[in-house]
């Protein structure tokens, strides 16, 4: 797709951070955007700031899902893009992490993009457009902490990675973005093992990104119509290494650097 102009793009979790920034700079270059996300509130006022269409949605549940896109579709005639970006953080320790913390954390983050794209094929199909999805780092390496989102992320780099083949005849663009840790609202409401958010933001081992970088990420994608963009680019080279070396080297990197925002 190389230009959004008059293309009809729905964005999950578009009331902030990454979903926001993607419908602020796409409205900006004559997309049509309709937005989703749980908090009505929100949501309205961020689709008010943009001219933007406002459905209020939890992606967690399949039939507001299709609502979403038949409402989307009945707005505009048709659906071009479709940006999975709805998402919860969760950080603790694996074996702490209650069952009821576990299954939230999955039906956003992993049914949340099934139910999202499941409805958005057949319309996607027919424009020949794109289905994107907001992945994570945390998606192509395991790290400490992390084992419960990564793991929702690793599912949803599977499901694109098997989209991309099933859809390739008709022509449908599939792509992943997976960027490191990023400076959005979804670090300040960041889970902890028991499913409550952490009082004050954790400290990270590496660099955060603005979201302006995330939200050029994507664009190239669509514009290039490539099947994953990493941020930063050349963690693409790691992940070759990492599978040649067998994980050993970035064992130890990732372990010392996780160790040192703890203060050990």
């Amino acid at each position: 797709m190389s230009g959004l102009a008059g293309k009809v793009v729905l964005i999950t979790g578009g009331s902030s951070g990454i979903g926001k920034g993607l419908a602020v700079a796409m409205a900006g270059l004559g997309a049509r955007v309709a937005l989703a996300a749980r908090d009505p509130d929100r949501l309205e006022a961020a689709a008010r700031e943009i001219g933007a269409l406002a459905v209020p949605t939890d992606v967690g549940d399949a039939a507001q899902c299709r609502a979403m896109v038949e409402r989307t579709v009945g707005h505009f005639g048709q659906l071009d893009v479709l940006v999975n970006s709805a998402g919860l953080s969760l950080r603790g320790p694996f074996e702490d992490t209650t069952p009821e913390t576990v299954e939230r954390v999955f039906r956003v983050n992993v049914l949340g993009t099934i139910f999202a794209t499941q409805a958005a094929i057949p319309h996607v199909r027919q424009t020949r457009g794109s289905l994107i999805a907001l992945s994570s780092l945390a998606g192509k390496r395991g790290a400490p902490s992390y084992a419960i989102y990564g793991a929702t992320k690793f599912a949803v780099g599977g499901l694109y990675e098997a989209l991309r083949i099933e859809l390739s005849d008709d022509r449908v663009h599939v792509g992943v973005v997976s960027p490191g840790f990023v400076d959005t609202p979804l670090r300040d409401n960041q889970l902890g093992p028991d499913g409550q958010p952490h009082p004050e933001r954790q400290a990270v081992p590496f660099k955060v990104w603005p979201v302006e970088r995330v939200v050029e990420c994507v664009l190239y994608l669509l514009r290039t119509r490539k099947a994953e963009v990493y941020l930063p680019w050349f963690v693409r080279y790691y992940v070759a290494l990492d599978a040649l070396t067998n994980q050993v080297f970035s064992d130890r990197i990732i372990k010392d650097r996780f160790r040192r925002t703890r203060g050990d």
